[in-house]
């Protein structure tokens, strides 16, 4: 996350918010979700849940419902995510947006959409919540935003969630990028950022989603279990344990 300058790597800032959008158009695909014309409902309008949104309306995705700690807002033909970005990038929040309608926190959680992207903080959705979601996937932008008792309903209604230890990956991924770049004394373009992070946001899904249909487990224990998987298989390898 260093500024360009001081050997930064291009991509970056919008590295987390790239990641969702991929992982959510690979999930969307698998759970039979048309992407174009997709509605999502999105907590948080940050740098991922604006980032996200941005890369997803160039599919076809429109945003119609959002909101963070000052508020929420709904709109039937969806948000322009660039002057919402601009508004929270300016004031920190949604707050004094004037576009669609002001709704309860409540009546967002309730909204019906295609896909829902928790941004925000973690905690938020949890038995009132997730009894309340009207959509039919859930991908984990923000870090732990799903409380267990949350998950469990969700499970319990068939909504499929795609972990925040997959679907958010895309940040420390491209912060491995600047560091190799650091350490060959190198600078990608942003191409070749893109590129290498499609690339590993896609195989590290198709990894996660066959071992979770292999296993009959949730997406979250197939992530889980893969990097379980990993650090024995290194610590085998190099003869630490035992």
């Amino acid at each position: 996350g260093k500024p360009l300058e001081l050997g930064g790597s291009p991509g970056r800032e919008a590295a987390t918010g790239r990641g969702v959008s991929l992982i959510t158009q690979a999930a969307a695909s698998d759970f039979h979700i048309p992407i174009k014309g997709a509605r999502i409902a999105i907590q948080g309008f940050g740098n991922v849940g604006s980032h996200a949104a941005l890369l997803l309306s160039k599919l076809g995705v429109s945003t119609i419902a959002t909101g963070d700690h000052s508020g929420y807002r709904r709109s039937s033909e969806g948000f322009n995510g660039h002057k919402l970005s601009d508004h929270c990038k300016r004031y920190g929040s949604i707050d004094g947006y004037d576009g669609g309608e002001e709704i309860s926190r409540e009546e967002f959680f309730a909204t019906k959409a295609d896909i829902f992207i928790p941004a925000a903080l973690e905690n938020q959705v949890g038995a009132d919540e997730a009894n309340a979601l009207d959509v039919k996937l859930v991908v984990e932008g923000a870090n732990g935003p799903l409380n267990p008792e949350g998950e469990r309903i969700l499970q319990s209604r068939g909504i499929p969630v795609i972990p925040d230890v997959l679907a958010n990956s895309g940040g420390v991924t491209v912060s491995y990028y600047e560091w190799v770049q650091n350490l060959r004394s190198e600078a990608w373009d942003l191409e070749e950022v893109d590129r290498r992070l499609e690339k590993a946001m896609k195989n590290a899904y198709r990894r996660v989603s066959f071992f979770a249909q292999e296993r009959g487990c949730s997406l979250r224990i197939a992530a889980y279990s893969l990097a379980l998987e990993a650090l024995k298989q290194a610590y085998a390898e190099r003869g630490i344990f035992p």
